[in-house]
């Protein structure tokens, strides 16, 4: 029998920085947007996966900046009853940046570790992570 692969001709230019943290999101968040300079608000309604028939929440904040074109996006990555990315269980939250996200803040992975209460952040490869499209979906 043949295997197939399928392979998108044009990846999505996409930074992922896992972000390890013991706080509250709002916590992370206050954190974030004072470290960062940027503002950071919580979606009106959480992402939501199915998992063994049940339904599990995440939370989603946007940096919500109309003048700075770009898309910054804080996931939690541990829902109410389990986990967004499990290859990544390590990360508390998944900030995700576009391509002109990236160019405005080449600096941004620094800043993230000097933020108070991350204890690390780390840039995750989107095209080795499995599930790694429920992270792209918080960014349309």
């Amino acid at each position: 029998m043949t295997r197939l692969t399928l392979e998108d001709p044009n990846p999505p230019d996409h930074l992922v920085i896992g972000i390890s943290c013991h706080v509250n999101d709002y916590r992370l968040c206050w954190s974030l947007n004072r470290q960062l300079k940027i503002s950071l608000t919580r979606r009106r309604s959480d992402m939501t996966n199915t998992e063994k028939g049940r339904s599990v929440h995440y939370s989603v904040f946007d940096h919500a900046l109309e003048d700075v074109p770009g898309i910054l996006v804080l996931v939690n990555n541990h829902g109410s009853d389990g986990v967004l990315v499990r290859e990544q269980r390590q990360a508390d939250y998944f900030m995700v940046l576009d391509k002109e996200m990236q160019e405005l803040r080449p600096e941004l992975l620094e800043e993230v570790r000097q933020a108070e209460f991350v204890l690390t952040a780390f840039p995750i490869e989107l095209a080795s992570l499995r599930s790694g499209d429920k992270l792209l979906q918080c960014t349309a």
